[in-house]
């Protein structure tokens, strides 16, 4: 069986809520500085005596979610590399064509640890990454907000400051906690960055994982699987057969049958390492790898679907506003611009419905996904 990446997509999104809630606790804790800061004209004592207030604050709340990820990171790793070699077992025991005795000496293999360390550290290391820009983000954004509400002037008075305060605030707010880039060069915000990232990392275990086991019972072929709504990058690789340690380019090459004792003829569109530098497995990708067995594993065809991935990315486009005007409305400065962006939230789950509704292929609603964390 291919390898169920739903343990990454898991994983991802426990790593993700934590720092979606360290957003929202340093979004609040901002705003409380701000709404003292705004009462009374400015002041330069009060606005120090802020930052050094929003400075610990910060640094408190980065701390209390360190232990949580580095634990939680080793964790998924290894259970995701652990379930990727599992994958490869069970396939081969459904499938036949290897014997009891191979198939008991492969679940007794010791897993590559190195691999696993490496992929570890590689995650632990981009997560700890962010904290800079953490601790960093709520001082700038107190900072420019207050820059901004003092630049109307002091005679207006408090509701004319608040109002451009709140206006400043939103913004900053809308962009959230960014300055976060990829190896592709893609600018993210925070949370969806650390999603990415441990999605991508706990993928790579689970894949390391299937084809060191099938490389142990000496299968150098994989296919590609079928993820319906799949993106442009990923699509010309769809039911493709990958050699998994040879050179790249499409060849035929001829191998023995599974079962038969003959040779058949095989078209192999390249190597791994050719696919996944090609876009496939790119972060949150939903395709898997799987043993291909000359004669019994079956090509899937046709399996374009453009027009699933558009209402995927669109679905996706909306939870992040759900998110966005649910951060504001928490940090809201005022009563009423906490109701308004309240209000635009339901009208955005209202469009979420109608668009599941109306799609011209099956989604389905993950309410985990409208949420920011659980602070309040």
């Amino acid at each position: 069986m291919p390898v169920d990446r739903t343990l990454s997509a898991s994983i991802a999104e426990t790593v993700a809520r934590l720092y979606h809630d360290l957003e929202m606790r340093l979004a609040e804790a901002v705003a409380r500085q701000l709404r003292a800061g705004i009462a009374e004209p400015a002041d330069a004592e009060r606005q120090i005596a802020a930052l050094g207030t929003l400075s610990l604050a910060a640094q408190r709340m980065v701390l209390a979610i360190v232990s949580d990820v580095t634990g939680t990171v080793e964790q998924a790793v290894v259970l995701a590399y652990q379930r990727g070699g599992e994958a490869a077992v069970a396939e081969l025991a459904k499938r036949g064509g290897i014997s009891d005795a191979q198939l008991a000496e492969l679940r007794q293999t010791l897993p590559q640890l190195g691999a696993i360390q490496r992929l570890v550290y590689a995650l632990v290391s981009t997560l700890q990454g962010t904290h800079v820009r953490i601790l960093r983000w709520p001082l700038d954004a107190y900072r420019e907000v207050i820059a901004r509400a003092v630049a109307t002037g002091t005679l207006v008075g408090q509701e004319t400051r608040l109002r451009t305060a709140q206006r400043a605030w939103d913004q900053l707010l809308g962009r959230g906690i960014t300055g976060f880039t990829d190896r592709a060069g893609r600018n993210w915000e925070l949370a969806s960055y650390v999603e990415m990232a441990t999605r991508t990392t706990t993928a790579q275990a689970a894949v390391q994982g299937n084809l060191d086991r099938l490389g142990d019972a000496g299968i150098n072929l994989v296919i590609v699987s079928n993820a319906p709504q799949e993106c442009v990058r990923c699509r010309p690789w769809e039911g493709k057969i990958l050699d998994r340690l040879g050179a790249g380019g499409r060849r035929t090459v001829e191998v023995r049958h599974a079962t038969q004792d003959r040779m058949i003829r095989v078209e192999v569109a390249g190597s791994v390492t050719e696919a996944v530098a090609a876009g496939l497995m790119h972060p949150n990708c939903r395709h898997s790898l799987s043993a291909y067995l000359p004669g019994i594993t079956k090509i899937p065809t046709h399996t374009e679907d453009p027009e699933g991935d558009e209402a995927r990315q669109k679905l996706r486009a909306l939870e992040r506003k759900v998110r966005k005007e649910k951060l504001k409305a928490a940090a809201a400065l005022t009563p009423e611009t906490r109701r308004a962006h309240e209000a635009r939230v339901r009208e955005l789950q209202t469009e979420i419905r109608d668009h599941i509704a109306t799609a011209p292929t099956q989604l389905f609603r993950q309410r985990q996904r409208e949420q920011i964390g659980t602070a309040r």
